[in-house]
């Protein structure tokens, strides 16, 4: 991940140069990891040596929180609904999220989520009663 933030612009360019997918699209994705590894055996030692140590303190710490919001643009709803359907499946458990996250302008955003209806024979949240 640290490499790919890094060189962002250089892999998506390598990407759509090689297979003319679009940045994000489902064509990019079998392109990306052999991209990156070109790219990664391209650094410099000195360069590869810094992205070792940013991965080592994004992995004891976190990601910047530049970085941060673009995982949760990214990734944030898919990350919810696996942890949704999972706690459905394992172990019957109904759950309603209320996320707050900042974005890359450092805004506050505020989202509901509650997909009870759609696993198994749950009701939404909202209608549960005492």
């Amino acid at each position: 991940m640290v490499i790919y933030q890094q060189n962002q612009e250089e892999v998506l360019k390598r990407i759509k140069d090689k297979s003319r997918a679009k940045p994000g699209g489902p064509g990019m994705f079998k392109h990306y990891q052999v991209v990156v590894k070109r790219v990664m055996a391209e650094l410099s030692n000195n360069k590869l040596e810094k992205a070792k140590e940013t991965a080592e303190g994004w992995s004891n710490n976190f990601p910047p929180p530049k970085i941060q919001a673009q995982v949760t643009c990214k990734k944030g709803l898919a990350y919810m609904k696996h942890f949704l359907k999972e706690m459905w499946r394992q172990c019957r458990m109904r759950v309603f999220v209320m996320l707050a996250w900042k974005n890359e302008q450092g805004e506050v955003l505020f989202r509901m989520h509650n997909d009870n209806e759609a696993l198994g024979d749950g009701d939404s949240f909202m209608k549960t009663k005492d």
